[in-house]
């Protein structure tokens, strides 16, 4: 199962800013709705763990995140292997950032999802909502921490 979210939102804080927040997974990791835990392994990895929850199927997922582009001030792109309760999962997210309005950041988004095993059998109508709605809480938990507004979610 493949699930692709895009999106874009504006913060008040300059790009230089918004980059060092982003590429630091000690400071945008807390932001992840359902955050349990976080291992910083070196400079550009680190495994997260998150909770997880489709309907009564609960769990954590512990996701090993590597910074790939690192294009400061202008991207910051990760790319992630992890596991829960008996599947697999790739996923990559990258954010470009763009002069805003004022001295702000306009941060267009795009994230892949892609899970595999008994997980996908269990719950599968059910992942697609629940991602966007856990990706909608992180994007206004990133803006909360950055000085935004919320902007649109788009979902495939």
């Amino acid at each position: 199962m493949a699930i692709t979210f895009e999106g874009h939102f504006d913060v008040a804080s300059p790009r230089a800013d918004v980059y060092a927040f982003l590429a630091d997974p000690r400071q945008f990791a807390p932001c992840l709705p359902t955050f349990h835990a976080l291992e910083v392994r070196d400079e550009r990895t680190a495994e997260v763990t998150v909770r997880v929850g489709v309907g009564k199927i609960r769990g954590n997922a512990a996701v090993l995140l590597s910074l790939r582009a690192d294009e400061p001030p202008v991207r910051a792109a990760y790319e992630g292997k992890g596991r829960i309760m008996g599947s697999a999962f790739t996923m990559a997210t990258t954010f470009d950032l763009a002069a805003g309005e004022q001295g702000g950041t306009r941060v267009n988004w795009r994230g892949e999802l892609s899970l595999f095993g008994a997980l996908v059998g269990l719950a599968g109508g059910l992942i697609r909502p629940v991602a966007r709605k856990d990706i909608e809480r992180m994007v206004a938990s990133l803006q909360a921490a950055l000085g935004g507004t919320m902007a649109g979610v788009v979902g495939a």
